[in-house]
């Protein structure tokens, strides 16, 4: 089929007709603004993958294998100095172009600077947003979680350094909902496609029925903390520094179809490169303490080394260091230029980064649990560009990426639930177990080693067909994912236990991931053509695309279209439509067998030896058969305006995930022998034997598999103007609504109350959940700029509109029943009101509305940046100064829930770059 679609493509090319090569050299001079002096090794971007660097003059000169394109979109780039965009048109009739550029320092001094993210309209999505480097230097962000913060529809809160950090796109839902959402994000840095696919660093999912850390989360005293592996979720965000970052976009939308293996947008990042003054930065908070260093060396005319190293050190309280959490990083980046005409350009990238959630608690606290999280990973990326034309190419670019690492979560509690039966049998069937002690100290761990392999060829190619103008781009990818680690490892006759309580899934197995060899490979293949040309008299630009993958054996076909047509200079309309698909990660696959431990004989006397435990486990292998990849369709509509220095935009959506991740239960009989004790004996174990009978056990089989829907709809909105001179202000609004609406599909079963023997009905099943949810929030931004001084000014004001909750009637009535056999029996909707289905009646509950607060209210933040001279940036923030804490009351006693917005945060900054 791979080879067809090529085949496909390939005979697309060639149909369209007046294709006439041309090549174009553009050269010329890039300066600095203030100094007037060339700048030496800046790097010149044309379109995706044609590169050339000025020599140490500041000349540059690159060539353009450029079939019949009208323009081209020239990227003049260097650490330090602000990127500049300039389109240039091209004339066929004139082979060389020359054009100098001017580029202006980073700092505080420019004519604008920019505290908010922006509309991205060189995007292929409609529905992209953009951070630039001025942006992520007035941010004060610790990490790319809080930097994120600035894209509508998010939530402005104090740093929280101390649990994982995803992020959900346009959506109210939260549970399992929530944590589809965020794992179908893909991470996209310097081409190297990160994900969560390979994190194992949870229970068996199907031993507790949802995907959950190892310790869940940790409290002391009166502080709660969330878990830091996050498995089946989103990327931990805390895990990247913004430091280095140049860019970041985000796709909240249709992306473009070079992007596989996610569902719910993307977010692209590029670090800085080459060569670059020393930065070196050091930020304050509370009890957090970022330090970040970078320094950029031109080893030559055609190397140059990009070094950088992070650190950063949090605890939630400043009194002690019960809680922390650590990071550190650091990276290098070697890029060279090879060939007589530099048309080779080689991009190796080598990170380390390691983290750890500790949680370190005095002896003398012996019932506080201890949690500890740790992830040590490195990554060795490597893109190469060559601007090398055939007949199917003008351009092509080679990525391969490794990503490895080191996951270890261990937790500690002291257990004192009494003394209770246990057993480690990892077979199926009749066991003798023995009993745990009434109070001992358990202890898990899980130690990971995930491998994220990647590798992709992309290919770029323009034509012109008649006035109109084809950009098209086609590539493969491929990826592999694979965990080897030692996996679960603990004692089963030592578990973790809270209530003195016996479930038969209380007693969960070890597995080890190296023996059981979980892997996941995914193959891709996408062709994408951007049109520009005219209809009506009005500019267009047309992207169609459409992705195929290979995911666990499942064909997916993904077509994406991303379309703006220009009413005029100042309005232009947009739409957009896609599929979008994303494989299961391997604890989706590979949760591990599924235990239960049924009781058959009890018997403890106070002696261990002269006691007896007897129990048959039924054991449920792993079985990934079920699990499809997650779907996700995605339609816009939407318009910008641009007039003077007004900016607006308006987005549509409706998004539809019909097959989210979720652990699916479903009833069974199991036929097991009735034992009894026909002698006890002394400083032995009893006799027992078969009595000859058999009861039939209802026993609860679970697998993970695609049991959740949601639908999401809503809009965005934009406006901002450019600087205002006469008051050196700027100003910027963003508003968002979401409604989500979660059903679960599966049934719930319930075991009949007032059960006696012989009765025809065992257990009901009930449909599946149902809930909706809604909110809307908005921020407004006031940037005031003074140039001459360096000083920036923004005042941000959230204010948040709505947020309700919808629970839907849920009836009394059973669409279906177990016999005493197990044998499960649909009820047809007609005769589902029928009187012998009484008994199977629940309490029915009606539907329920609630807005929680049910008024609007606003918070505050104020962030300040001054240049100290050259080189030296002091800046400040503080998050809700005004300390509005309004109060949430219960709706119906009217007494005190909550305070709402947090307590106020404040920090600083010094940033030195010489």
């Amino acid at each position: 089929m791979v080879k067809n679609l090529l085949l496909i493509s390939f005979l697309c090319f060639v149909a369209i007709q007046n294709v006439c090569a041309q090549q174009y050299t553009i050269k010329g001079k890039v300066t600095d603004s203030k100094t007037k002096e060339s700048l030496p090794y800046v790097t010149i971007m044309a379109g995706q993958n044609v590169y050339t660097l000025a020599d140490e003059d500041g000349n540059y000169e690159l060539k353009i294998n450029n079939t019949a394109a009208r323009n081209i979109v020239l990227t003049i780039r260097l650490v330090g100095k602000r990127t500049e965009k300039v389109e240039l048109d091209l004339n066929p009739n004139q082979n060389l172009i020359t054009r100098d550029f001017v580029l202006q320092d980073n700092d505080n001094y420019l004519s604008e600077v920019v505290v908010s993210a922006e509309r991205d309209e060189d995007n292929v999505s409609v529905s992209a947003f953009k951070i630039g480097k001025d942006v992520i230097d007035q941010s004060q962000a610790n990490s790319l979680a809080e930097l994120l913060q600035l894209i509508p529809g998010q939530e402005i809160r104090n740093p929280d350094l101390q649990s994982s950090q995803a992020i959900n796109f346009r959506s109210a839902n939260t549970g399992q909902s929530s944590l589809n959402n965020s794992f179908g994000i893909a991470i996209v840095m310097n081409d190297n496609q990160m994900n969560n696919n390979a994190n194992m660093q949870a229970r068996n999912p199907t031993q507790g029925s949802g995907f959950g850390p190892l310790g869940g989360g940790s409290g002391f005293r009166s502080s709660n903390f969330g878990q830091g592996e996050n498995p089946a979720g989103g990327f931990d965000l805390r895990q990247i520094s913004v430091g280095n970052i140049e860019t970041v976009e985000v796709i909240q939308g249709v992306a473009s179809a070079k992007y596989g293996d996610m569902s719910n947008g993307a977010i692209i990042i590029e670090t800085s490169a080459g060569q670059a003054p020393l930065n070196f930065s050091l930020r304050q908070a509370r009890a957090d303490q970022t330090f970040d260093l970078s320094k950029g060396f031109q080893l030559s005319e055609r190397h140059s080394i990009f070094v950088d190293m992070n650190f950063l050190n949090s605890r939630p309280d400043m009194r002690d260091a019960v809680k922390s959490f650590r990071r550190i990083g650091g990276g290098v980046m070697w890029s060279a230029f090879i060939g007589s005409g530099k048309l080779i350009k080689n991009t190796l990238d080598l990170k380390y980064n390691t983290t750890l959630d500790d949680f370190r608690i005095d002896p003398d606290f012996g019932s506080e649990r201890i949690v500890l999280y740790e992830r040590k990973a490195q990554v060795v990326s490597n893109r190469t560009y060559f601007n090398l034309k055939t007949p199917v190419f003008d351009s092509f670019k080679s990525v391969f990426s490794y990503n490895g690492g080191f996951d270890y979560a261990f937790v500690e509690q002291a257990v004192n639930p009494g003394v209770l039966p246990v057993t480690g049998f990892l077979g199926e069937g009749l066991n003798e177990g023995t009993f745990h002690p009434s109070t001992y100290r358990a202890t898990r761990e899980i130690e990971g080693k995930p491998v994220n392999i990647s590798a992709r060829l992309d290919f770029s190619k323009n034509l012109m067909s008649g006035n109109i103008e084809h950009s098209i781009d086609y590539g493969l990818t491929y990826s592999f994912n694979g965990n080897f680690g030692n996996g679960r490892v603990f004692d089963p006759l030592r578990p973790i236990r809270t209530t003195d309580v016996v479930s038969e899934f209380s007693n969960e197995r070890p597995l080890s991931f190296r023996e059981t060899n979980p892997f996941l490979e995914q193959f891709g293949i996408y062709v994408q053509d951007q049109i520009k040309g005219e209809l009506f008299k009005k500019n267009y630009n047309l992207n169609l695309g459409l992705r195929v993958d290979n995911q666990i054996n499942n064909w997916s076909f993904s077509p994406r279209i991303n379309t703006r047509y220009k009413l005029n200079d100042k309005l232009t309309i947009t739409g957009a439509y896609g599929l979008s698909f994303k494989a299961p990660g391997l604890i989706h696959l590979f949760p591990g067998p599924q235990f239960q431990d049924i009781s058959l004989i009890n018997f403890f006397n106070g002696q261990e030896i002269e006691s007896l435990n007897l129990m048959y486990t039924y054991q449920r292998p792993n079985d990934a058969s079920q699990v499809k990849p997650m779907k996700v369709s995605q339609q816009e509509i939407g318009t910008y305006y641009q007039s003077g220095i007004f900016n607006f935009s308006f987005t549509a959506f409706l998004k539809q995930n019909r097959n989210g991740f979720t652990v699916n239960n479903n009833r069974v009989g199991l036929e097991i022998p009735e034992y009894e004790i026909i002698e006890v004996r002394e400083n032995q174990r009893p006799i027992y034997q078969p009595t000859g009978e058999t009861r039939i056990v209802p026993v609860t089989e679970r697998r993970v598999g695609n049991g959740n829907f949601d639908r999401s709809y809503g809009f965005e909105f934009t406006a901002s103007t450019k600087k205002i001179e006469a008051i050196n202000t700027s100003f910027s609004l963003n508003l968002s609504y979401y409604d989500s609406y979660f059903f679960d599909n599966n049934l719930i079963p319930l075991r009949r109350g007032n059960l006696q023997p012989g009765d025809q009905f065992w257990f009901a099943t009930y449909q599946g959940a149902k809930s909706q949810s809604g909110n809307s929030n908005g921020l407004f931004t006031i940037n005031h700029h003074i140039s001459q001084l360096g000083l920036v000014m923004a005042l941000r004001g959230q204010v948040f509109i709505y947020n309700y909750q919808r629970s839907f009637a849920q009836t009394d009535r059973a669409v279906g029943y177990y016999d005493s056999q197990m044998n499960y029996f649909e009820i047809p909707e007609n005769e589902r009101n029928d009187p012998i289905y009484d008994v199977l009646d629940r309490s029915a509950q009606a539907g329920r509305y609630f807005q929680r607060p049910d008024f609007v209210y606003f918070n505050a933040h104020f962030n300040l940046s001054k240049n100290l001279g050259k080189g030296i940036r002091f800046s400040f923030f503080a998050n809700n100064f005004l300390n509005i804490r309004p109060e949430l009351l219960d709706e119906n006693s009217g007494t005190f829930l909550s305070l709402l917005n947090q307590d106020p945060y404040f920090g600083l900054e010094l940033k030195f770059t010489y």
